[in-house]
This record gives structure tokens, sequence and C-alpha cells, in this order.
């Protein structure tokens, strides 16, 4: 293995650790000590569930930031930041007392998020891997598992310790070491795009950003990766109050969230390798019917068959979605504008954050989350017609 060959599988192996610790202690987290911070500071479901939507908001409208900063300032700069960013986010959730300081340490998650995670870590991958399809689902798949690893770890901490506020600075100082040791170590330099096109699914013609915004394929693949991001936060906010105001019981409900997160996972390795025999677009349309199925089945369940059912769904459709977006990014309109259009698509799936604020507003007024799982579920679909109907674009008839 030669020297860029090694540190490009250190820097793929970098930046999916700190994907699965962000995973882990943000979304897969937030969600379970929300009922722990809701009976201790007296809030309103609404009002928890705003909390979690600005995590997604502020992770989605600061989306340009990490692509500003990467070409101004390079990798490790940006990475740096969000691991400070990162530090203040979760000592405000720590030391949390009222909505201020939790709307204030979600709002600065999500910005940490943005700077650490999938922007910086496929622009990476892209120009380090000459066929970058397998180390993006690798890379992916181990992010994935902190979804699975979150609640586990959750679990252990507040075992072990006085409760949420000890488990919030356990998550800090985990995603604050983790992100400074893939800032001076991942390969910022190297980039096997300046050369001829060496992945055959690659779009060859030269997009810019301005002509793949004109094109109504890549507005199909943000609404695909706004869905997917829909569902996700939703199961991740929601799922455990759904099933247990339905009578399951509450380590069962938390048991499905990691089903949930390691299904997930498999299916964005899947993804990057069932990518070499089968279109993105194909795989992208499978994904979302898969999140049909699973909200349909949050819902309904009421035993553990019915819950294995909503965890798949739930995720291996955001698994495959997510990575199937991606790749369809990347292959419709090559690598010289993806760092862009990655954080464009990031910046337009924000919608999905007001996921929890929805659910929580339709629990205090129905008394359920059923409704907004179902119009949810109605939305996915229409976008997964667009999906079918979708061809790769070319320039000047797209």
């Amino acid at each position: 293995m030669s020297a860029p060959e090694g540190r490009a599988w250190l820097t793929l192996g970098l930046m999916s650790a700190l994907f699965f610790i962000l995973t882990a202690t943000t979304y897969a987290s937030l969600g379970l000590a929300l009922p722990a911070m809701v009976a201790e500071l007296h809030w309103s479901w609404t009002e928890a569930g705003t909390g979690f939507g600005l995590l997604g908001l502020f992770n989605g409208i600061t989306s340009a930031i990490p692509a500003t900063m990467v070409r101004r300032f390079g990798v490790r700069a940006t990475l740096l930041t969000g691991s400070a960013v990162m530090g203040l986010a979760f000592l405000c959730l720590a030391r949390t007392d009222g909505l201020v300081m939790y709307f204030a340490g979600a709002s600065l998650a999500g910005l940490g998020f943005t700077l650490l995670d999938s922007v910086p870590g496929t622009y990476l991958l892209s120009r380090l891997f000459a066929r970058p399809s397998f180390p993006i689902g690798l890379f992916f798949t181990v992010g994935g598992l902190g979804g699975v690893a979150g609640p586990l770890l959750y679990l252990l901490v507040t075992g072990e310790t006085s409760g949420w506020r000890d488990y919030w600075m356990v998550a800090g100082l985990l995603v604050v070491l983790t992100g400074i040791a893939a800032a001076f170590l991942v390969d910022a330099a190297t980039n096997v795009g300046a050369t001829a096109e060496a992945d055959p699914d690659i779009s060859t013609e030269s997009w810019t950003l301005r002509d793949a915004l004109q094109t109504r394929q890549f507005w199909i693949i943000a609404a695909a990766y706004a869905a997917f991001l829909f569902c996700g936060i939703t199961a991740n906010s929601v799922s455990v109050a759904h099933l247990t105001q339905q009578g399951v019981g509450a380590a069962i409900a938390i048991s499905m969230l990691s089903v949930e997160g390691l299904l997930n996972s498999v299916a964005r390795l899947a993804g990057g390798i069932l990518t070499r025999y089968v279109n993105a677009r194909i795989l992208l349309v499978v994904g979302l019917g898969f999140l049909i199925v699973g909200l349909l089945a949050l819902g309904a369940a009421r035993d553990v068959p019915m819950m294995l059912v909503y965890a798949a769904g739930i995720g291996i459709g955001y698994g495959l979605t997510f990575f199937a977006a991606t790749i369809l990014l990347l292959d419709y309109f090559g690598r010289g504008p993806y760092l862009e259009l990655f954080s464009t698509v990031n910046l337009i799936a924000t919608t999905g954050a007001v996921a929890p604020t929805l659910a929580g507003l339709t629990r205090d007024q129905t008394g359920g989350f059923m409704p907004f799982f179902v119009v949810l579920a109605v939305a996915v679909a229409l976008v997964l017609l667009a999906v079918a109907t979708m061809r790769a674009p070319h320039r000047g008839r797209a």
C-alpha cells in the first residue's frame, strides 16, 4: 500500500469514527434524554420537540458554512472549529436550567455537526478515492452505527452517574477529542479528480453549481434527502414517547432505536456494495418505499413484530436513501461542484427540522402522533413517484 493510499484509508477511518460519535451523541441521544429533561424541567412536548428541531434546523441552515470554510481555510481549520463548537454545545446542554440554554445547546450542536460530519467527510473521500461509492458507503455505515451505540451509551452513562447532565459532559468530551485527532491526521491535500475520471458512473460533463441548480433532477434528489431526514428525525425524537403512550415498555421502545440504527448502517454498507450492480436511482426508490412502510408501522405498532417492521422500514429506508441520494449527486453532476451541491442539498433538507415540532404539536392537539405519521408517509410517496420517473441529466437538456 502506497503512502497516499494509506493516508486515504486513515482519513476514512478517522472521519468515520467522528461521524459515529457525532450520531451517537446527538440525534441518537437527545430523544432519549428528552423524557427525563421534560419531567425535571416541566416542559411541554411542543417545547421539547422544538429544541430537537433546532438541532436539525441549524444542522441544515449552516450547511454552506463548512463548504465556504473548506474552500477558504482548509479542512483542518473546519474540523477544529467544529470541535470547539460541539464542546460549547454539550456544555450548554449539561447546564440546561430552562429553554434558553436548551435551545442554545441544541442550535450549537446542529452547527457543530455540520462542520464535522458528512460535508467535510464526503468531500475528502470524493477527492481521495478513484471510485468513491464504496468508501462513502462505508463512511455512512460507521456513522450510522452511532445510532446503535447512542442509546446503549446513554443507558450506560446515566446508569453510572446522576443522570442526563453527566451524559452531556461525557458526550462532549468524546466528540471534541475525536474531532481534534481527525483535524491533525486526515489527508487534506490529495485530489484524484485532478486527473482523468476513473469511475464510469460519475459524470464527466463540465457541470457547475448554477447549471445543476437549474435541473429538475437536482431538486428531486434534494426532496428525497429532505424526506429521509424528516422520517429519521421524527423517529429519533418521538418514537419512544409514541410507543410508551401505546403501552410499550420504555426499555423495549428504546431498544427499537438500536435495531433501527443497526439496520440503517447495514443498508448504507449494502448500498455501497450494490451500487456497483444496481443504479443508485433504483436504490433511492427502494429506500423511500421502506420509509413509507416504517412510518405506517410505527403509527400502528403495539407489539414486537410490528415494532420490528417499523425499525426495519425506517432503518433500511434511512440508510439507503441517505446513501443513494448522495451518490446520485456525484454521479449526475461530477466531482467539481460536489462540495457546494452537497452543502446546498443539506440546506434544502433543513425543512426536516420542523418534524419534531410538528409531531409534538400534533400530539398536544390530538393526543397522539399517528396523524403526523400518515401525512408524512403520503409526502414521501410523492417524492418516490418523482424519483421513479427521473432520468440522468445532461447539460443543456436536463
